[in-house]
């Protein structure tokens, strides 16, 4: 299997690199595919601290967290993630 269709996501939305679709920021009309490259989280469905919905590049901010982790996740994953410290420390 390969990452052109993944299945579908919580919605019931088809995911992968193969389906079109646009930024899940509100208001937002980018287009991109619901491949890895625009995934909350770095992988389908999220993970601990992204939310596994898609977003185009202005909306997705790349994170490094206090375990060395570096991913992207969207702007309220983010705003969750500092109000709980888990971001690395500033430099």
């Amino acid at each position: 299997m390969g990452w052109a269709n993944c299945g579908t996501d919580d919605l019931g939305r088809p995911i992968g690199y193969a389906h079109d679709a646009t930024c899940d920021q509100e208001g937002c009309e980018a287009k991109i595919h619901r491949g890895l490259a625009y995934v909350c989280g770095g992988m389908h469905g999220g993970d601990e601290f992204g939310c596994g919905k898609y977003f185009c590049a202005d909306h997705l901010i790349i994170t490094e967290f206090k375990d060395k982790r570096v991913t992207q996740i969207c702007d309220a994953c983010y705003e969750i993630a500092e109000r709980e410290g888990c971001l690395a420390e500033d430099k």
